[in-house]
């Protein structure tokens, strides 16, 4: 599939807000400004990230299409789960469990991946897929059983979001490539900022992230998955205001936009390191929350440098090659 700037111009935007959320994640409880862009962001970054993999997802039924996807997603999670377990407990000393079954923080989404695309084999093609989706994700937030094992809370949660992507064709986003659509998007962000900055509480983040079952978010589960329900409609509604925003001409987006899976996986050694409580007391004590914003752009883009790029995908092939040569 020929590569369209528009969506790797998303997906360069998308990563930024993925690194950004990841930076100051710790700091929300601490700064209200802080918590309501972490609100906002995560209304539409995860959802808009995981519709475009759906998109891509079109050959899921073409023979060798799992085999493919297994060799690209799960040597690499493997690898990765087990350097931050290690680089998290020796560099920082993190006390943290040894389980390739329990994704470390970022790498959900890899686990993710491969399971909604097992999941759509098998919604793919009903006629009712994505209201089945939904309601099979309503309904199983009330199993406290479903949670980060597997990743299977978050594979649940924003599977609507990849299969919605599957069924999307390219002249239903190119219908969001009008002046009017641009501007009823930038009010919309507008108002939806304002919102959360007025009546949306820092606690909403839980209903958001997908990661944990009714029971953990809300003491009284009874309208849980009204709120869910709720969240979806907020969430599609931000995801397609986003889309209507995001530039189409080729530009220094495009070429970050290409290694967003590089930047996804390498960042979260880097954005570890605000967490740190010397680190964090600074940036708290004299209020330099600039810092994390400009330390967000510059991981971004050191990281989707070329050399950086090429030395990844190299020393991955080659860890892949003597895999398969031991297997």
């Amino acid at each position: 599939m020929k590569r369209i700037p528009f969506f790797d111009n998303a997906r360069a935007i998308l990563i930024f807000l993925v690194v950004f959320g990841h930076t100051i994640s710790e700091y929300i409880e601490n700064s209200n400004l802080l918590a309501d862009i972490y609100l906002f962001i995560y209304t539409f970054h995860m959802p808009a990230f995981i519709l475009i993999s759906g998109y891509f997802a079109k050959k899921v039924y073409e023979r060798g299409y799992f085999k493919k996807l297994v060799k690209k997603l799960i040597i690499p999670y493997v690898l990765f789960q087990v350097f931050y377990t290690l680089y998290y407990e020796f560099v920082f000393h993190d006390t943290i469990s040894y389980s390739l079954f329990i994704p470390r923080w970022g790498l959900w989404f890899l686990m993710s991946l491969l399971f909604w695309n097992i999941l759509l084999y098998f919604f793919g093609k009903l006629k009712y897929g994505l209201p089945l989706a939904i309601i099979f994700s309503l309904l199983i937030g009330y199993d406290a059983e479903v949670d980060e094992f597997l990743s299977l809370s978050r594979t649940f949660f924003f599977f609507p979001f990849f299969l919605a992507g599957y069924h999307l064709k390219a002249e239903h986003f190119e219908k969001l490539n009008f002046r009017y659509q641009t501007v009823i998007g930038i009010i919309g962000a507008v108002l939806g900022f304002i919102l959360i900055v007025q009546f949306v509480p820092t606690d909403y983040r839980f209903w958001l992230l997908g990661k944990r079952p009714y029971e953990e978010i809300i003491d009284t589960v009874e309208y849980s998955a009204l709120i869910r329900l709720a969240t979806y409609v907020v969430q599609f509604l931000a995801t397609f205001i986003f889309l209507s925003l995001v530039p189409r001409k080729q530009s220094f987006l495009t070429h970050i936009g290409q290694c967003t899976m590089v930047i996804y996986l390498l960042h979260l050694a880097i954005v570890r390191i605000f967490q740190e409580p010397i680190v964090k007391q600074y940036i708290l004590e004299t209020n330099q929350y600039w810092l994390l914003v400009v330390s967000s752009f510059i991981i971004v883009l050191l990281l989707s440098r070329k050399p950086v790029v090429k030395m990844f995908q190299l020393s991955l092939h080659q860890i892949t090659q003597i895999i398969k040569r031991c297997a």
